[in-house]
């Protein structure tokens, strides 16, 4: 990745490395400490490639709203955020923008744009193409960390067992193809729960920091950005649909509201604080809690479009409609309590005020069979913005400033 030019890198080792950059170089453990890294044009590209995979997941959704379609959204959401979050952090660790790298990373992309195309197939009982493609990323993956583990000295058996456990979870999902289709979502289930473990075991071998946290934050912050992306995709497309139907029009501004509630808070209170590595448990929550985040966000998205468009024809939300609009604000609310619980390590008024929105919004979605969805949609958003009033008010020592 690119590095500031003023700047001579630093690697975990305490050797320097030409700020200039080569045709080939190491991948070495970036310093913990060698100073501010925001996200380069390469990861920037990388998760444009990301909008495509979730406007693929929403999309089918959208087309499916039952709670058989909800739960392979959620299925396969899965996977979706792991390959993203697996290359940001892998990223974010080592820190080499040479050509090696960057092929590596564009076929990448092209992994990604495939895996995005490949959802349907999910929906129409062929996987093969996502199945291909996820295992191929996963490969792919594990052969930068097996390259990384080659130039280690301190972080050595950190990449090997990061590069075995990618390469274990690619084999089984590739090994997927080979099974009858009931039984084949058992062996994602146990090829996600390789890779997720990986992290876990991996870790542990590392001796030193070598993740910039404040970086690590900026990604997951662009990543939200995405899925908020979809929430504004959603308003538009619903709102364009109808002809500017007033009841449309309603619902879309309280979708549009409740986007903006979940910008507001969440950029206002999430930090990079419970990113250390003596309190791993608590990083753990951080960055796995973030897959509710992400989640909740895009199916709320999908059920405020369909909110518009039942609004739109004089039809009330069905229950699995309602759910997706429900579960899916409820599941950020529900995150990012548990991540303020573990950032401030107590249980203070926002994780209260979070968990009192959650409650009020899943009840409303619970008991709105009969209500016009701009109503249902109204409400949520009056639900979230007196959680955020009452956050605002307790903001204060124990609401840390996000880093720039």
């Amino acid at each position: 990745m690119e590095t500031d030019a003023a700047a001579e890198p630093i690697t975990a080792a305490g050797e320097t490395r030409p700020a200039a950059r080569s045709a080939w170089r190491p991948p070495l453990l970036r310093a913990f400490d060698q100073g501010e890294r925001h996200a380069s044009w390469l990861e920037l590209f990388f998760d444009l490639c990301f909008v495509a995979a979730v406007a693929a997941l929403a999309d089918d959704l959208h087309h499916d709203p039952t709670l058989g379609g909800l739960l392979r959204f959620g299925g396969l959401f899965v996977p979706v955020w792991w390959a993203w979050m697996a290359y940001t952090w892998h990223a974010t660790a080592f820190d080499t923008d040479d050509i090696a790298y960057r092929i590596a990373f564009l076929g990448a992309m092209l992994g990604v744009v495939a895996l995005a195309a490949g959802v349907p197939g999910v929906h129409e009982g062929d996987p093969t193409v996502f199945v291909v493609s996820y295992g191929a990323l996963q490969l792919l993956l594990a052969g930068l960390y097996l390259r990384a583990s080659r130039y280690q000295t301190v972080a050595r058996g950190f990449a090997l067992r990061y590069g075995l456990g990618d390469a274990l979870g690619g084999a089984v999902w590739l090994a997927s193809l080979l099974v009858p289709a009931p039984a084949r979502l058992v062996v994602w289930g146990l090829a996600m729960l390789v890779l997720l473990v990986t992290p876990v075991v991996a870790v542990r071998s590392m001796a030193e920091q070598g993740y910039d946290t404040g970086h690590i934050a900026e990604r997951y912050g662009l990543f939200t950005l995405i899925v908020l992306g979809e929430s504004v995709v959603a308003v538009s497309a619903g709102t364009s649909a109808t002809g500017w139907n007033p009841a449309a029009v309603l619902a879309a501004a309280g979708g549009f509201g409740i986007a903006a509630c979940v910008w507001w808070v969440y950029f206002g209170s999430v930090t990079s604080a419970a990113l250390r590595r003596d309190r791993l448990a608590a990083a753990f929550v951080w960055g796995y809690g973030h897959l509710f985040v992400f989640a909740g966000v895009a199916a709320a998205a999908v059920g405020v479009e369909l909110a518009i468009e039942r609004g739109a024809a004089g039809a009330v939300l069905g229950a699995a409609e309602r759910l997706m609009l429900g579960a899916g604000t409820v599941s950020f609310l529900l995150a990012i309590a548990a991540i303020q619980a573990v950032t401030v390590r107590r249980w203070d008024g926002v994780v209260t005020a979070r968990l009192g929105a959650a409650v009020a919004s899943a009840a409303i979605c619970a008991v709105g069979a009969e209500l016009a969805p701009p109503l249902l949609v109204v409400l949520v958003l009056a639900a979230l913005l007196v959680f955020a009033a009452l956050e605002s008010r307790r903001a204060g020592p124990e609401q840390p400033a996000r880093p720039d």
